[in-house]
């Protein structure tokens, strides 16, 4: 129960770091009817990349032929390891920014 209580707090803290990052940017390049919102925004980014993680680890693995696990059980829940390591690795890219930019300021 806890492992997921964090996974959800770690997920709420990255959209919320993506917000963040959106206002700072100012990337709301949209057509005039458009409206998106800085959380919609966030977590349209936060799916994009662990989708895009995900096919880099499928890609990956098939070429170089890998055995991986057809799931994997988390406290009772049956995942994909593969999807479940795209995830984890999206909702730590801004945690890594945040860092990055903080050790290039000093």
């Amino acid at each position: 129960m806890f492992p997921l209580l964090l996974l959800a707090a770690l997920i709420v803290l990255s959209v919320f770091l993506r917000v963040q990052n959106y206002r700072r940017t100012g990337a709301f390049a949209l057509p005039e009817h458009a409206k998106e919102s800085p959380f919609s925004g966030a977590l349209q980014e936060l799916v994009a990349h662990a989708g895009g993680v995900y096919l880099s680890l499928v890609l990956l693995v098939s070429f170089l032929q890998l055995e991986v696990a057809d799931r994997w059980n988390i406290i009772g829940v049956k995942i994909e390891p593969l999807a479940f390591l795209s995830i984890l690795v999206a909702i730590f890219q801004p945690f890594v920014m945040k860092t990055y930019r903080m050790l290039r300021r000093s």
